[in-house]
């Protein structure tokens, strides 16, 4: 029962639990998150989508290195309006700025112009993908020619280890993500971290541009 809870808060954080799974989870993962940061290398004047921002933690640790960030704009994206919520009182100085903005969706129903951001990124979010494919065919819609999404994932070797992954996790071999990435128009790198126990897949958008 409770590692039903924790995955149901997981895929979709919603109310005070939902901000309590959110924490500890942030307090977890910081060192991929830091990680994932790194490899995103955050230019100047970049716009930039979370999907699956939750809290609003990584754009806050992003956002806060202004020396590396001039002329940033950051976005998030979440199906919980809840973890929304608490994503917007997080980063409530960057919103008054005007760099950062937060808004409730579905990832396969994003809704952003074609072409809207040079870099989108997503942390532990692809296992409560609905449709694989689609998915990667709306990222490449929204991205820059050119432009690059960082999937940081665990690997089901990893997965496997934690008892509340066997609730509501779609586990993807590594050549069902590089075939969904390659259909969709991205050349694939893998990039690991922490000797595989997670992994960076890096999609870069091909194309004129």
């Amino acid at each position: 029962m409770l590692d039903k809870f924790i995955a149901s808060h997981l895929s979709k954080p919603k109310g005070f639990f939902g901000r309590v799974v959110s924490f500890f989870m942030n307090r977890q993962n910081r060192r991929i998150y830091e990680k994932t940061i790194n490899i995103l290398d955050v230019k100047d004047g970049e716009h930039i989508l979370d999907i699956g921002c939750g809290n609003g933690f990584v754009l806050n640790m992003i956002a806060q290195n202004k020396s590396q960030n001039k002329n940033v704009k950051f976005t998030g994206i979440d199906i919980s309006e809840s973890i929304i919520n608490a994503a917007k009182g997080r980063n409530r100085e960057y919103i008054s700025m005007g760099i950062m903005e937060f808004y409730v969706q579905d990832i396969g129903r994003m809704d952003f112009g074609d072409g809207s951001f040079d870099k989108v990124y997503t942390i532990n979010t692809v296992y409560f993908w609905e449709d694989l494919d689609k998915t990667m065919v709306n990222i490449s819609r929204v991205l820059k020619p050119k432009g690059t999404f960082f999937n940081t994932l665990l690997p089901n070797e990893t997965l496997e280890k934690f008892s509340f992954t066997k609730n509501g996790y779609k586990k993807h071999a590594k050549e069902q993500l590089i075939r969904a990435g390659k259909e969709a128009g991205f050349d694939v790198e893998i990039i690991p971290i922490f000797n595989g126990f997670a992994n960076c897949y890096v999609y870069r958008k091909l194309g004129d541009g």
